[in-house]
């Protein structure tokens, strides 16, 4: 009769090692944390009107408020272990709990009504403790369970004022009368806060379900998403290969005819010497692209990090007649795979050197972020970049270069998201172009800035 709703209350297994994150365990919690501090403001109140309205109300026994204070206490232990409790992982312990708290919170309205019935209290009306366990049972029981709860209720009612008369004859009808219209009040509140929560669980119901179709939605349009995005790169990929390919099949071919001179085949044969080595570099940097490794995160130094880098690019740089320079916070040290951002802030850097003029001047730099994390930028007095360029930059095998393979930014990006971070294009203006590369710092140092930020 009293039995709750097993769907509602089941709990799943947990993972092993991880607390349980089912959201029944966090509705429950949250119920009857609000029912306890209820119950506790009721009790408060009845101390302080007590405590106040004394010499009106007149003097209940000691033991009255012993047992009120110590009831106030089992409240309060109750919601500290509750919201400090590991529930365990089958819903028994849930259906026990919730049957046994509202009973108990019955019987103990009870009985505080009897003693101040005991104590000649004629107009106590500690009976209204009644109404935290009918709201509880609207949540906990079914709808016969309700109405027993809310019918027990009023019984428990009328018995008080009949145990008060026993001890405190003339009886008065009117005060009959009175718990009658108490006990008519519980069952009618039992029943539409009953149908309140019936009508809130629909609508959660509702909800979750709708939430698990858009969840599904959102899965096949991501899957949808992949394979388009696969069939792009296969295309890319094979487009950039066919060129390579078709050079060197042709020159072969032309190689293999005995009319032609020593000097062309030896021409035909540079010819698939650059192309093969054009394919080799293709496919190693897409490899670079596809499979970028787990980073090896150390402390590194950012002056360091940027420093390397501006030495790597100084040669290309004379060449082109352009400037190299190199800006970071003295002593800054942040946590990442110093080979990987080598790699990434160099692909950057000899982009931003082929793009600036010769007397121009690039920049790499560096800077701390308030997480604990590095901010890298490679910077250049050119630009901007056209806006329809500048869209697809970040995509395989884009380029606009006549030997470029566009998979330098791709690495460059891959690494950044590898880390954890992000490869955006920060600046785009004329006069300045300019690349920012965030690596934030690893989890754990994350928490524990925090906590020391915190403290």
């Amino acid at each position: 009769m009293f039995r709750a709703d097993h769907r509602r209350l089941a709990i799943t297994a947990a993972t092993p090692g991880k607390a349980p994150q089912d959201g029944e365990l966090e509705n429950l919690r949250r119920q009857e944390s609000a029912l306890i501090l209820l119950n506790l403001a009721i009790l408060a109140g009845i101390i302080l009107v007590h405590a106040l309205l004394m010499p009106a109300l007149g003097h209940p026994s000691r033991l009255f408020f012993l047992v009120l204070s110590a009831r106030f206490l089992m409240q309060t232990v109750e919601l500290i272990v509750l919201n400090g409790l590991r529930f365990p992982a089958s819903g028994r312990f849930l259906l026990v709990y919730s049957r046994l708290s509202v009973w108990l919170n019955m019987a103990f309205a009870f009985l505080i009504s009897v003693m101040g019935a005991l104590s000649g209290l004629e107009d106590s009306h500690y009976v209204v403790l009644m109404v935290v366990p009918i709201v509880a049972a609207a949540f906990r029981f079914s709808l016969v369970g309700v109405g027993v709860v809310a019918v027990a209720a009023g019984i428990l009612t009328e018995l008080e004022v009949w145990l008060y008369f026993g001890w405190n004859p003339p009886a008065s009808v009117s005060e009959y009368f009175e718990a009658a219209n108490v006990a008519v009040f519980y069952l009618v509140a039992a029943l539409v806060v009953w149908y309140l929560v019936q009508h809130l669980r629909r609508e959660q119901a509702r909800l979750v379900a709708s939430l698990e179709e858009l969840g599904r939605t959102r899965d096949r349009l991501v899957e949808k998403e992949k394979l388009a995005a696969v069939g792009r790169l296969a295309g890319a990929m094979a487009h950039e290969i066919r060129n390579p390919v078709a050079m060197i099949v042709s020159s072969l071919s032309l190689a293999r005819k005995g009319e032609i001179a020593r000097f062309e085949k030896e021409g035909m044969c540079d010819i698939v010497i650059t192309e093969a080595e054009r394919l080799e570099k293709l496919t190693t940097e897409f490899l670079e692209y596809a499979r970028v490794r787990p980073p090896e995160i150390r402390q590194t130094g950012l002056e360091t990090t940027v420093g390397y880098v501006g030495g790597l690019a100084k040669a290309k740089a004379e060449d082109g007649g352009i400037k190299i320079r190199t800006a970071a916070p003295e002593g800054a040290v942040s946590s990442f795979d110093p080979y990987q951002v080598h790699q990434a802030l160099l692909n950057l850097a000899l982009n931003a050197l082929e793009a600036t003029p010769a007397g121009g001047a690039v920049t790499v730099g560096a800077e701390g972020s308030p997480d604990g994390g590095a901010r890298f930028f490679v910077e250049n007095g050119a630009g901007p970049i056209p806006e329809e360029i500048a869209a697809n930059i970040f995509e395989p095998f884009y380029s606009t270069k006549d030997k470029g393979t566009g998979l330098g930014l791709s690495i460059a990006r891959s690494i950044a998201k590898a880390h954890g971070g992000s490869l955006v294009l920060a600046a785009n203006q004329p006069g300045r172009v300019r690349f920012d590369l965030y690596i934030p710092a690893p989890e754990p140092q994350r928490r524990n800035d925090a906590e020391n930020s915190g403290r």
